[in-house]
C-alpha cells in the first residue's frame, strides 16, 4: 500500500470511529438528558461552560451557540476560574462541565466553590465514576470506545462526541421553548437571515441631512462637494419645493 492509499484509509477509519461515537450516543438520550434540558431551560441566571484545552474549545462552541438560540451564555477558563473568574458564575447560574476524564485538574479544583455557590452543574464526560461526574447535579455520559487517531490518544472522537451531545442539548432547547425562525433572526441581525426577516427599509434609508440634495441650478462643482460630502455616491436634485426632479452620480 503507498502513502496516498494509507492515507485516504486512515482518513475513512477516522470518519467512521468518529460516526460511530455520534451514534452510540443516540441510546443515552433519556430522562438524565431530558432533566438536563429542563435545568438549563428553567435558568434565571446564565449557562456558563466551562472545559480545559480541546474540551474548553468545545465547550466555547456549545456557549456560541446556546447564545444563538437566545439562551444567555458565556465560556469559563477553568484555570482563570481559580485565579478570580468565578467571579463571573452567580447563584442561580447554571454550569455545563465538560471533561473526558472527569479528572481534569483545573475543572475539580473549582467545583468545590460552584458547589458553594449552589449552581447547577451539568457534567459532560467519559466517565461516569470520576469526580466531576460525583459532583455534577446531571451527568450525561459521552464516552467514547476510542480515538480516532492512530495513537489512540489525540482527543477526535470523545470531542466529537461532546459536540454533539452539545448540539442535541440545543436542538432539544429550541424546541422545549418554541423557537422560531423568526427568533434565530433576531439575534443574528447580521446575517442575511436576520436581514431579510428583521431589517425593515426605514432601518436602512438616509433621511433629513444625511441625504445629498442641491438644487437644479446649483452649479455643478456645488453637487460635487455635495456629494462628497454625504459619502452615498449620488445627489437629488430638487426645484424650489423640494420635489424630486433627479440624480447625480
Amino acid at each position: 500500500m503507498d502513502d496516498r492509499d494509507r492515507l485516504i484509509k486512515e482518513a475513512k477509519e477516522a470518519l467512521r470511529i468518529e460516526a460511530e461515537a455520534v451514534y452510540a450516543l443516540i441510546d443515552r438520550i433519556d430522562e438524565r438528558f431530558v432533566r438536563a434540558v429542563e435545568i438549563i431551560a428553567s435558568c434565571r441566571g446564565r449557562v456558563v461552560v466551562t472545559g480545559m484545552g480541546k474540551s474548553g474549545l468545545i465547550g466555547k462552541k456549545i456557549a456560541a451557540t446556546l447564545a444563538s438560540i437566545g439562551t444567555p451564555s458565556i465560556f469559563l477558563h477553568p484555570a482563570e476560574g481559580s485565579h478570580g473568574d468565578l467571579g463571573m458564575v452567580s447563584k442561580g447560574d447554571v454550569v455545563i462541565a465538560i471533561s473526558n476524564s472527569g479528572e481534569t485538574a483545573e475543572i475539580v479544583s473549582i467545583l468545590p466553590i460552584l458547589k458553594m455557590l449552589d449552581v447547577k452543574i451539568i457534567g459532560l464526560t467519559g466517565n461516569t465514576s470520576s469526580t466531576l461526574a460525583k459532583a455534577s447535579t446531571v451527568v450525561l455520559d459521552v464516552s467514547v470506545e476510542k480515538e480516532a487517531c492512530p495513537i489512540g490518544i489525540v482527543p477526535t472522537a470523545s470531542t466529537t462526541a461532546t459536540l454533539a451531545m452539545g448540539d442535541a442539548l440545543s436542538v432539544a432547547l429550541e424546541i422545549r421553548r418554541g423557537f422560531k425562525k423568526e427568533d434565530f433572526a433576531f439575534f443574528h441581525p447580521g446575517g442575511s437571515l436576520g436581514r431579510r426577516l428583521i431589517l425593515r427599509v426605514a432601518d436602512l434609508m438616509h433621511t433629513g441631512d444625511a441625504v445629498p440634495m442641491v438644487k437644479i441650478d446649483t452649479p455643478m462643482k456645488h453637487a460635487i462637494i455635495e456629494i462628497s460630502s454625504k459619502r452615498l455616491g449620488m445627489t437629488t436634485v430638487v426645484d424650489d419645493n423640494l420635489n424630486l426632479r433627479g440624480v447625480i452620480t
